[in-house]
């Protein structure tokens, strides 16, 4: 079916921005709002509850817009909704669609038809940065174009709150759900927790690669690194409280490079404050978590940590999570989101004592709280766009 060409975007009638620069978007799930507002920050945006159809009853009445997001879930035949809307919309208004479908054949056709863009839900904050963002704004996000293993930094902006335990938990997720390699590297050479929750011991050459990159080659990763399962590799050190360590900026980015030549996921527990030498870590982090709980020091904390993220590689990299909600003699609820300014972009409540448990027997709280696996959920589909998609209902339009 042809769609008609006022869809298309003409390069000589761009719109002017200055009297025109609304994007609307009509979707009918919190998650994909939650991901454009995140994806398009700064822009001025507006988000509506619908879905293609409600787009275009607006575009009858109001056409002063410069791009459109309109969500196409649910619609048995979307190109005679594209039929529809293509005799309503300016032909200078660009055109982005969400839906169920993740068929390549269907993401061709909606491209041969002059679409912007089409993104398969669940839709994330990260898939919105990357992938939508430069095509309605003109600005494209520094790691866009890397093809290397996709880094995720957690800091805990208060000791104990549990940052260790959420990235073991976060990375062993990330490997069952994607079925990709992940590698754990906790970047607390001192004290470091991570080996002890796992009850394993530390290999040796992490401190040597961050300190002499120059004496870090392939073998280091087998040296260093501790197989976990079939798919996740711990990398970590345990040194002497009193070791005067000279870790390097070169040495980071080094380690980090091997790393991500050998692992999609690499799931980075760092210390705070972190030092000059670890910026990179934060500079090549897809997503850095800033983990909480509910109290004054955690808050206090928590906004600081995001301004100096923020300071190293902008404000669209960083997420606020809160861990342990609703435990015993925490600050309540709306305090935390007044102190915030505004909601955690990802929660995990208190699910009791059995993390802890989990934390003295040696083995992943997976494997003993069965509810955290629910919660780290929405944070996995985050930063891999893998999450339930409803099947059956949505009829595929081409095989």
């Amino acid at each position: 079916m042809s769609v008609n060409m006022a869809i298309v975007n003409p390069l000589d009638e761009a719109p002017s921005v200055a009297t025109r620069d609304r994007i609307v978007c009509f979707v009918n799930d919190e998650l994909s709002a939650a991901a454009l507002r995140k994806g398009l920050e700064g822009s001025n945006l507006s988000i509506r509850r619908g879905t293609i159809r409600n787009a275009i009853r607006m575009l009858e009445t109001d056409t002063e817009l410069f791009a459109l997001v309109a969500d196409i879930s649910g619609i048995d035949d979307p190109f005679t909704e594209l039929e529809r809307l293509s005799a309503v919309c300016p032909p200078d208004v660009l055109v982005a669609l969400i839906g169920e479908s993740r068929e390549i054949t269907f993401y061709r056709e909606l491209m041969e038809i002059g679409l912007t863009e089409y993104l398969p839900r669940p839709l994330t904050r990260d898939m919105v940065l990357h992938q939508l963002r430069p095509k309605l704004l003109g600005d494209t996000a520094p790691a866009a174009t890397d093809r290397g293993g996709h880094v995720i930094s957690i800091c805990g902006a208060q000791g104990g709150a549990g940052a260790t335990s959420i990235a073991i938990n976060l990375a062993l997720q990330l490997a069952e759900t994607t079925k990709a390699k992940v590698a754990l590297l906790d970047l607390h050479l001192q004290n470091g927790e991570t080996a002890v929750m796992l009850g394993v011991r530390p290999g040796p050459g992490l401190r040597i690669a961050l300190e002499n990159p120059m004496r870090a080659d392939t073998l280091f990763l087998e040296r260093a690194a501790i197989d976990i399962n079939e798919r996740v590799c711990l990398i970590s050190a345990d040194e002497d409280l009193d070791a005067q360590l000279d870790i390097t900026e070169a040495g980071v980015r080094h380690v980090l490079g091997l790393l991500r030549q050998r692992f999609n996921y690499i799931v980075v527990d760092v210390p705070v404050p972190f030092p000059p030498s670890l910026h990179p870590v934060i500079m090549l982090s897809r997503q850095v978590l800033v983990l909480l709980e509910a109290e004054v020091t955690g808050l206090r904390n928590a906004h600081a940590l995001r301004a100096a993220v923020t300071s190293i590689a902008g404000k669209d990299r960083v997420f606020t999570l809160l861990n342990r909600a609703g435990r015993p003699g925490g600050l309540p609820r709306a305090m935390v989101v007044k102190a915030l300014g505004a909601e955690p972009d990802m929660v995990i409540p208190d699910l009791g004592k059995g993390m802890t448990q989990a934390v003295n027997l040696g083995i992943p709280a997976l494997k003993h709280v069965r509810k955290l696996r629910r919660h780290l959920a929405p944070i996995v589909r985050e930063i891999t766009g893998v999450g339930a998609v409803r099947q059956g209902w949505f009829r595929r339009l081409f095989r």
